[in-house]
């Protein structure tokens, strides 16, 4: 099955002239310098986030919890699964943001695992565009092979890469 078939691809909001700065925010703007390609721990470090006043703009495209953030430009196509947002929050257009549309079919903590597995990240690296810098597009992306799996699997393989991801941050603690 296709990943447009299971979920809303949308894109990032565009900043034609930069993001900016407001005395009076309502919104903050997750962009590429806040994000940690590193980090499985903390990928976006929230509290650095750029605030701007968005209130004149009529497309409401406010993150929301169980949104799955995509990088879509860069060299490193990594996805994050929004568990938690805080309020008025946006991502500018190095990102895609995709919507489960039926979670009783596609668990979105498993879509992010599986956009993050090397299978899927080799797939993106060999369908990207651009020679200076990589990017991935809406089309292309749209038509990514999602394996059909019960929800139980994908609840298991979630459970399992979590357990994982812990137990490496808790190590890296100690041994910090």
């Amino acid at each position: 099955m296709r990943l447009d078939k299971l979920v809303t691809i949308s894109s990032g909001r565009t900043f034609k002239n930069g993001i900016p700065e407001s005395l009076e925010p309502t919104h903050s703007v997750i962009q590429l310098r806040d994000f940690d390609k590193e980090s499985e721990h903390r990928p976006i470090r929230w509290e650095q986030l750029s605030k701007t006043d968005l209130s004149s703009s009529k497309v409401d495209n406010n993150l929301q919890p169980n949104d799955v953030l995509i990088v879509a430009k860069g060299p490193v196509k990594k996805a994050i699964f929004l568990s938690t947002v805080p309020k008025d929050v946006v991502a500018n257009q190095h990102f895609f943001i995709l919507t489960v549309n039926e979670p009783q079919k596609l668990l979105p903590e498993f879509l992010a695992h599986y956009l993050n597995s090397s299978e899927v990240r080799r797939w993106m690296n060999d369908n990207a565009g651009g020679s200076y810098q990589s990017a991935i597009s809406k089309t292309v992306l749209a038509g990514l092979p999602i394996p059909d799996l019960d929800i139980a699997k994908q609840q298991l393989i979630c459970d399992a890469t979590n357990s994982v991801r812990r137990e490496i941050y808790l190590h890296q603690q100690l041994i910090e």
